[in-house]
């Protein structure tokens, strides 16, 4: 996982409380609104801004954490207890642990083996609305409940790489499906309870090294994010972000103009070293750009704000997010040390590589003023 610091707000945060409708841009295409924003934010009036205040650290570097076996962490979780559920991929027993919201440690379940309520390999782990924790395993998926019981297990398609709860009605899969042509189809279905895939909502394809004389070595990926009650996904290749409600109905689409930046040469040769790495035969193939794609990543709240990660340049160790508010208009522009992770309620919970390479997770309240 990408290297983050710890989640400490820099900027005041706007958030939007009545936006005048004169002041949103909207069109209709196809049928679907689309918010048109341009990059100076909207004033808005009666706005608030919070800060955030550390709260709990949970650091592998601990010996007493380190001895749990949780040397490393991977996917965060929480049910409606506040309970803290933490993913450990390299765990060579139980992978999943469980704190309670002051951070003591509470128990570890989920162990590696091919029987009912064991994985081979844990790709993903979430809560959904009835505190099951859902894990993704290669070809199928384990249910526990919150104290770590095993409830149940189901086969899903070896493709599916997450499998995201929305309700009890229905999951958000995340595939990777290799095509005929050795191009791989990465693609955001909805699918039932049983995991049927009822429509495919967004989709990005990473081209073939056997058609393509050269290959980008910054791929177009395919974001997606999940709210209280929405979908979000978006390409790299174009800063459209685009809204499901869990049903698959498209809501809007959100857009903004943007200014393309530039790599730099520490960036360029981060990448030529990315590429020496790669076997002989494919690493020629690779191209370096000359610009970033418009955005890095997308976050949502439950609350259905949106944060979008760009590759404007921050200070060293921080990053700068665009923030939308529930109707899809842009902000503000702020800048955070590091990426958040999760939020719940009024937390925020970070994944950090301290500076000794250990990592830890830091959860912040954040206070409204």
């Amino acid at each position: 996982m990408q290297r983050s610091t710890c989640f400490i707000l820099m900027l005041s945060l706007l958030v939007c409380c009545a936006p005048k409708q004169d002041e949103v841009e909207r069109v209709i295409e196809d049928g679907i609104e689309v918010v048109l924003n341009h990059t100076e934010p909207y004033v808005i009036s009666g706005a608030k801004t919070f800060t955030v205040e550390k709260i709990l650290t949970l650091d592998t570097e601990n010996d007493e954490i380190a001895g749990l076996g949780l040397t490393d962490i991977n996917d965060i979780g929480v049910d409606s207890e506040g309970q803290i559920f933490v993913s450990n991929l390299r765990a060579p027993g139980e992978c999943i642990f469980i704190f309670n919201e002051e951070g003591r440690f509470v128990t570890a379940f989920g162990n590696r083996g091919q029987g009912p309520g064991e994985f081979q390999r844990l790709l993903h782990m979430a809560v959904n609305d009835l505190d099951e924790i859902i894990v993704t395993d290669r070809g199928k998926v384990v249910v526990f409940n919150n104290d770590g019981e095993f409830t149940k297990e189901f086969r899903i398609d070896s493709e599916y790489m997450r499998i995201v709860p929305l309700n009890r009605d229905r999951y958000l899969a995340i595939a990777v499906k290799l095509q005929e042509d050795l191009s791989q189809s990465f693609q955001a279905i909805l699918c039932s309870s049983a995991l049927e895939e009822l429509e495919i909502l967004d989709s990005t394809t990473i081209g073939s090294f056997i058609k393509m004389d050269k290959v980008n070595i910054i791929p177009t990926i395919l974001h997606w994010e999940t709210s209280r009650d929405l979908i979000f996904t978006g390409n790299s290749d174009e800063y459209e972000i685009r809204v499901f409600d869990f049903s698959g109905k498209p809501v809007r689409k959100i857009r903004k103009e943007y200014e393309a930046v530039l790599l730099t040469e520490d960036g360029k040769e981060g990448y030529r070293q990315q590429i020496q790495n790669y076997p002989p035969e494919i690493k020629n193939r690779f191209f370096i750009p000359e610009i970033y794609p418009p955005f890095r990543n997308i976050v949502a709240l439950n609350d259905n704000r949106l944060f979008v990660q760009t590759y404007d340049e921050p200070k060293e160790g921080a990053s700068i997010f665009d923030i939308y508010s529930p109707e899809g208009i842009y902000i503000n522009s702020v800048e955070f040390e590091g990426v958040p992770v999760e939020f719940y309620g009024e937390n925020v919970y970070c994944r950090n590589e301290k500076a000794s390479g250990y990592i830890e997770l830091v959860v912040y309240k954040m206070v409204w003023e």
